[in-house]
């Protein structure tokens, strides 16, 4: 009998995709529904890890979605700060400039209609910039990488059992002899 094919190679992969998705300005959007880039990368792996089967292996185990998941998330969330601080070197804070423009212009628009008075408008608009200063510290890179340890295996794992509930071989119901 044949071994099965190698995590490793899948989880650096899909690990890579879930940093990358995590971490583009724009499209890191996707996250905000429940982690779904994350998710994706789970069920991503375990598409790309049953094609790697062949014949005369052992067949897929729900063992193997949890290790595949487990080590893309970890490899996922090691990719999103990588992702994030060469984006924050090479570019500047592209995402501070946009949560800038979008909380300024939110702010200013419900002093306007009254829903906030002026002076708690100015007190949130310094709020944020204090919170987009400190966003690049290397106390708060470290901080996120903390929590994305936690967060992105935990969403792999479930995308990877997702992708193993699709992608498992079905067996047919076995039919018993009445005596």
């Amino acid at each position: 009998m044949l071994e099965k094919p190698n995590k490793l190679r899948i989880a650096l992969i899909c690990g890579a995709v879930i940093g990358v998705v995590s971490a583009t300005p724009g499209l890191s959007l996707i996250n905000c529904c429940c982690c779904a880039g994350v998710w994706l990368g789970g069920l991503l792996a375990m598409y790309l890890y049953k094609k790697e089967f062949t014949e005369g292996m052992p067949p897929l185990e729900s063992s193997d979605a949890l290790m595949l998941g487990l080590m893309a998330g970890v490899v996922g969330a090691f990719a999103a700060v990588l992702v994030n601080v060469l984006i924050l070197v090479t570019f500047g804070p592209i995402e501070a400039e946009l949560v800038r423009s979008i909380s300024g212009k939110v702010l200013d628009r419900m002093s306007e209609q009254g829903s906030l008075p002026a002076d708690m408008v100015e007190t949130l608009k310094d709020q944020i910039e204090a919170s987009i200063k400190d966003s690049g510290r290397m106390s708060n890179i470290l901080g996120g990488l903390f929590i994305t340890l936690i967060v992105y295996p935990i969403f792999t794992i479930l995308g990877a059992l997702l992708g193993y509930s699709i992608f498992r071989r079905k067996m047919p119901p076995q039919t018993t002899v009445a005596s």
